[in-house]
């Protein structure tokens, strides 16, 4: 008889955007990978619908989710209900149970990359380590003393939603003047364009400013100055010994050495190594299914 170690882990990443679902085996290896929208009607059954779409039905050893937002007991709550609307408290460890028959494990999706940068990729070698997703939003996954973080209400590491422009816009969150609001890919859009005098996206910005635009590289400069801060508040929390930054706006060509140049200014205590991340854009998928291991 196979035992469940031995089994492949079936992992599923819910996005804002996207659901992905795939087969990883050993650890790292992932096969019959399918993603589809995310539905956005704000009804968590039809989550589990498509995802029940997407995925083979049996032969596995164990089921992990990553996925935004808040998990507290296997239950979802959105922090940003604009990333992700669902019902608040959506019982989605139980849902899943009875969609593929066994409990899954639940943990946010930047949580879950930072356990795959940590083991697999650029926080191998360090005992604090964060890991930020720069993209439609800011998430961040933190691992101190060796442990990945997640907090008794699955809060930790929500760092995109600490104060950084006091008196600012308000974020989804409920709070205003949030990083998320300032330096994510949304933040971008919106200040591009309504200072560009045109509707554009985070990508526009980057390329307006690649073509000497003065008012999209200040635009950046302000998300990057916004970011490098957050970065030492962190350092002065939980003594970060490496950042390592991914998603589309943080891998955008020359925003990462922006970041390193713009954390030479800090005062010496609060500089630290910023690195790209290197598991890749399956990174939820990949640390989910390593923790469900480690559970089995």
């Amino acid at each position: 008889m196979t035992a469940a170690s031995d089994l492949p882990v079936l992992a599923i990443d819910i996005g804002g955007t996207k659901i992905a679902t795939a087969e990883v085996s050993g650890g790292s290896s992932i096969a019959n990978r399918r993603q589809a929208p995310t539905p956005r009607t704000g009804r968590g059954d039809d989550l589990i619908a498509a995802i029940a779409e997407l995925a083979q039905d049996g032969g596995f050893g164990a089921v992990a989710v990553a996925t935004t937002g808040i998990v507290r007991d296997g239950a979802l709550t959105a922090l940003n209900p604009q990333t992700l609307p669902i019902e608040d408290g959506y019982p989605l460890a139980s849902v899943i149970e009875r969609a593929f028959g066994m409990p899954p494990l639940v943990v946010n999706d930047a949580q879950a990359a930072a356990w795959a940068e940590y083991t697999l990729g650029a926080g191998k070698g360090f005992r604090n380590f964060a890991f930020f997703t720069v993209s439609t939003g800011i998430g961040c996954g933190l691992v101190v003393d060796g442990r990945l973080q997640s907090g008794a209400t699955g809060l930790a590491g929500h760092v995109g939603h600490t104060r950084s422009e006091p008196g600012g816009i308000l974020c989804g969150c409920g709070r205003r003047g949030c990083l998320e609001t300032v330096a994510s890919g949304t933040a971008l859009a919106r200040l591009g364009s309504e200072r560009l005098g045109r509707k554009v996206a985070a990508p526009d910005v980057f390329s307006a400013a690649a073509k000497g635009n003065g008012v999209a590289t200040k635009i950046i400069a302000g998300a990057v100055d916004a970011l490098v801060n957050g970065f030492a508040d962190l350092t002065a929390s939980v003594d970060v010994d490496c950042f390592a930054i991914g998603g589309g706006v943080g891998l955008a060509p020359g925003y990462i050495e922006a970041l390193r140049v713009r954390s030479l200014d800090l005062p010496q205590v609060y500089r630290r190594p910023i690195v790209a991340a290197q598991a890749g854009a399956d990174a939820g998928l990949l640390g989910a299914a390593m923790l469900a291991r480690l559970r089995i």
